[in-house]
């Protein structure tokens, strides 16, 4: 950009004589041979500029952005920005689904060489600083925040903001995905009423994801205006970005009601937290109190979550229609609830006999056990059968 312009470009349309001091708008006046670039700088970045000096260089990046035919409101390669601007950025392009509190908040704050993960500008990131990123996350995480990073890096290189990733080295991938396992953990026999037991204050949490199905995030960011004749999740809340609704059970019903006032027997406000403390403020983190119940109830490998599919599993073993589970779990496609739940396959015989009946082979399972009697004779009945018919060739 020439530096023809004492105030590099930028003036106001005011007769303060302290023009640089005053709240009036900031002006952008920059010109090259015939063009002429003349605009409301506050306008133009949706904000004012604090000082001159803010204004100064918000009007080197405008002018920059319409040197290069883009929009000022879009990063630019001069911008050299963190993985926080790169990321929200990249949040902001139409059709994204990603959710701050489930995936790029922990990114964000993870700390990298003794800073956190979004301070380190986005072109100082090397595949060792990936690495070591993944190191401290847990594996299933890990794999998902780097396959978002990964789309970033790409997304950020097609709009010229970046000029590598460092996901690859020419085109060799120097970075890979580890390979994921399918989780099916689920409760075991006597394990619900050991966790209840050892749970404290995470009792009425734990039966919350139980009868629900939802998410920790979910269940700890639920306020009253939200519980009606079901739990309304909306959008903003909820992993996929959607609306949602999940219905009440008696047993949830139960701990809502009891839940609903406060230590003085008044109702708690709409925009209290139903899972926050006794006055309904929110409730953060349960991880060290989770760990405890854990510790508590001796209960090994159970993470939060597999609540959650337990749930959707118990569900499907009383019969539920999938395409049912699939939309109180929120599950972009009934493909993926499928795969996710864990039933325990004992109504396979019911549901056997459910069809024999239907297709007239049988009515009753007693009729299949008589049925089996008559086709297949027992031991006596052929010993017994054999000794006839030798009685019968000797005489």
């Amino acid at each position: 950009m020439p530096s023809n312009s004492k105030t590099e470009h930028v003036v106001k349309r005011c007769d303060c004589s302290k023009w640089k001091e005053c709240k009036h708008p900031w002006y952008l006046d920059y010109q090259e041979g015939r063009r002429r670039y003349r605009r409301n700088l506050d306008q133009l970045i949706g904000r004012h500029c604090v000082d001159f000096a803010d204004a100064k260089i918000e009007a080197g990046r405008a002018v920059r952005a319409w040197l290069d035919g883009r929009s000022v409101a879009d990063l630019l390669p001069s911008d050299r920005p963190t993985l926080t601007t790169l990321l929200s950025a990249y949040r902001q392009r139409p059709g994204s689904a990603i959710n701050d509190e489930y995936q790029v908040g922990p990114i964000l704050r993870t700390v990298i060489d003794h800073r956190p993960f979004g301070d380190w500008p986005a072109d100082r990131i090397t595949r060792e600083i990936l690495e070591a990123y993944r190191r401290q996350r847990p594996k299933v995480a890990a794999n998902r925040d780097l396959a978002l990073l990964r789309a970033m890096f790409n997304w950020a290189i097609l709009k010229g903001v970046l000029t590598a990733t460092p996901f690859k080295v020419g085109a060799v991938a120097v970075v890979t995905l580890s390979r994921e396992e399918a989780r099916t953990r689920r409760l075991q026999p006597g394990e619900a009423e050991t966790l209840h037991a050892a749970a404290g204050g995470l009792q009425d949490l734990i039966t919350a994801a139980l009868e629900t199905g939802c998410r920790r995030g979910e269940l700890l960011s639920l306020q009253w205006h939200q519980v009606r004749a079901d739990l309304f999740l909306p959008g903003s809340k909820t992993k996929a970005k959607k609306d949602r609704r999940v219905p009440i059970s008696s047993v949830l019903r139960a701990v809502l009601d009891r839940r609903r006032v406060d230590p003085a027997g008044d109702t708690l406000p709409p925009a209290a937290y139903v899972f926050g403390d006794e006055v309904g403020r929110q409730r953060r983190s349960i991880k060290t109190a989770w760990k405890l119940t854990l510790q508590r109830a001796k209960i090994h490998d159970l993470h939060f979550h597999d609540l959650r599919r337990e749930a959707g599993s118990r569900w499907m073993d009383a019969g539920v229609p999938l395409s049912t589970i699939q939309r109180w779990l929120g599950h972009s496609n009934i493909a993926q609830t499928s795969t996710y739940l864990a039933a325990t396959g004992g109504g396979d015989a019911d549901a056997m006999a459910a069809f024999e009946a239907a297709a007239g082979r049988l009515v009753t399972r007693g009729d299949a056990l008589s049925s089996t009697s008559r086709s297949e004779p027992s031991r006596t009945d052929t010993a017994t059968h054999e000794k006839t018919q030798e009685n019968t060739i000797v005489h």
